[in-house]
């Protein structure tokens, strides 16, 4: 039988951290399940036909999302698809390669869920939001050391990109089921903060709080890309008798927390076993509905 993927975007600006929380998420899921599809790929034009076009990869017509859909598409029906590969550290593409189907799928980059024809495919969609600063230390960090770059050229690029970024990856937050924003935090030992944002109208995290009395995060609500939002503010260290208890509220397997090993959980560690967990549920849920439809047919 083939496998129904968990489909997962993970939208937001270069520099913002996508790479590393898809890469910590798929270790908790268990890299053996996961595959990750970076929408980098799906460049149409090189970075030396870029800079003779005068446009960024933030902008849609350098990419090739019509692709992108088709072969989401095709995955979620079980089929392999022969994906582009595109190497930041030449600008340039490489060899094509095979992606099958697995259990969970992640797809990050700018622009995961541009049209709603390739939103439609994810079964959890989430914004990576982060803060300038934090966001610009990473960037220039990143494509120093790995894509080639000056400090100066990293920092001009960032200028050039903030239209495109506002027209073309900042909306995406209106169809985000999640959205996770780091933050400066003061409480916290990695001095980084998150917070959990999620719509009033599908409050995951609110549903399992509201039922317990677990009040390291207060909840508040704000406006966020036209859509009213449960906001938790997750900004300090959670024991690990802290992080048991919160196990017991969202049934966290043991195979995520046996992964979380530290005797301070920092913020950032305890977001992600909570969206591992998120996952997990969608992962079950699945399973469920196709042992159902497997025995109808016998």
């Amino acid at each position: 039988m083939s496998v129904d993927p968990v489909f997962i975007g993970i939208a937001g600006d270069s520099g913002a951290g996508k790479s590393t929380f898809v890469k910590d998420i798929a270790t908790l899921l268990g890299k053996d399940k996961v595959r990750t599809i970076s929408f980098d790929d799906y460049h149409s034009l090189d970075r030396v036909e870029r800079k003779a076009v005068g446009i960024t990869p933030l902008h849609p017509r350098a990419n090739n999302l019509g692709l992108a859909i088709e072969h989401l598409f095709l995955l979620k029906q079980g089929k392999k698809v022969l994906k582009p590969v595109y190497d930041h550290s030449t600008g340039s593409f490489g060899d094509p390669e095979w992606v099958v189907p697995v259990p969970y799928i992640i797809c990050e980059g700018l622009h995961p869920f541009f049209f709603r024809s390739l939103a439609e495919l994810y079964d959890m969609k989430v914004y990576y939001d982060t803060e300038m600063d934090l966001k610009f230390n990473w960037k220039v960090k990143r494509d120093t050391a790995e894509r080639g770059y000056t400090i100066e050229q990293v920092a001009k690029e960032i200028r050039l990109r903030q239209r495109d970024i506002r027209n073309f990856v900042e909306p995406q937050c209106a169809l985000a089921d999640i959205i996770i924003k780091l933050k400066i935090s003061k409480n916290s030992s990695s001095a980084i903060g998150v917070d959990w944002k999620e719509p009033v109208d599908d409050p995951w995290l609110k549903k399992y709080l509201k039922s317990c009395n677990f009040d390291n995060w207060k909840c508040f609500n704000e406006w966020y890309a036209g859509r009213k939002m449960n906001v938790f503010g997750i900004h300090s260290d959670l024991t690990q008798e802290e992080l048991k208890e919160l196990s017991s509220i969202f049934s966290i397997s043991q195979d995520v927390l046996s992964k979380v090993k530290e005797k301070e959980v920092v913020p950032y560690r305890t977001m992600l076993v909570l969206f591992a967990t998120r996952i997990k549920q969608i992962r079950a849920s699945k399973d469920k509905e196709e042992k159902v439809v497997f025995k109808d047919a016998v």
